[in-house]
């Protein structure tokens, strides 16, 4: 299917989830409007109808993984500083990559993998339906990744320790309350994972941010920043966490519409 085809078919799957079936719209409002309490609700409306549109196109996108070429992705997909990541791996070290619901991270992680030549570890949370997680394993190792389910983090690091590979996570799902770290994100208490951040403190690994926008429809850049380096304290765990919050915190608020508002992101509370 050819791009212009998929993008005429994502306006039309805006309409219906916007319009006609409504999906999750109390969940988008509610999030923005306590995300966001500065803007008026015009300017939250406006952001909504704009993310349904991003969520149409993400949606999409991610299916045409299994199709598009080297090429075509390596055009669509353009690191900005891949040299931040670069000098870490080429000297034989492993590094901990922390990422958000920003931009499309389906094509960061299919990206990267392809363009940066190392080994990724894209450690996700199981679906339900075990036929769809079947079909994102397949999308998401198309182009070398090594998916890592949660659960098998521990004994892939054992398994895979000698190979010198990016350990990469979307780092803002939502965790069980009762071990996660609390902190303050877009003016609510909000829980974060810390285990990708307890893997670099006991592996020793540096921690990098991974950022993504969109510069056009189907085109995105996306850029490292430096998190944390070793040698780590007893308290690095929470102090990456924490300067991770704030950076995908910046990232939203300057591109508050490729966000993934429809994520039920605060449906726990504090005990």
């Amino acid at each position: 299917m050819p791009f212009w085809l998929v993008y005429r078919l994502a306006d039309v799957m805006c309409f219906l989830m916007h319009t006609v079936a409504r999906y999750r719209r109390r969940t988008v409002a509610g999030n923005l409007r306590r995300s966001f309490p500065e803007k008026t609700d015009s300017e939250r409306t406006a952001i909504a109808r704009r993310f349904y549109r991003n969520l149409a196109d993400i949606t999409l996108e991610t299916f045409k993984t299994l199709t598009i070429s080297d090429t075509e992705l390596r055009r669509r997909v353009r690191i900005l500083n891949p040299e931040v990541c670069l000098q870490h791996l080429n000297a034989g070290q492993s590094v901990v990559v922390m990422t958000s619901h920003l931009g499309n991270w389906e094509w960061l992680l299919a990206g990267h993998a392809l363009q940066l030549g190392y080994d990724v570890d894209a450690v996700y949370k199981e679906l339900t339906n075990p036929q769809f997680d079947a079909v994102m394993r397949r999308i998401r190792g198309r182009f070398g990744p090594h998916p890592v389910e949660m659960r098998q983090v521990a004994r892939e690091l054992v398994k895979r320790k000698a190979v010198t590979r990016i350990i990469a996570m979307v780092a803002d799902q939502t965790p069980f309350p009762q071990n996660a770290y609390w902190t303050t994100f877009l003016h609510q208490d909000t829980a974060f994972f810390t285990g990708v951040a307890g893997i670099a403190r006991r592996t020793g690994y540096p921690v990098l941010y991974v950022g993504m926008r969109r510069v056009r429809r189907g085109h995105y850049e996306t850029w490292f920043e430096p998190l944390a380096e070793p040698p780590y304290t007893e308290n690095a765990v929470t102090g990456i966490v924490e300067t991770y919050v704030r950076r995908i915190e910046a990232d939203i608020r300057r591109y508050p519409d490729q966000w993934l508002w429809s994520h039920k992101r605060w449906k726990h509370r504090r005990e």
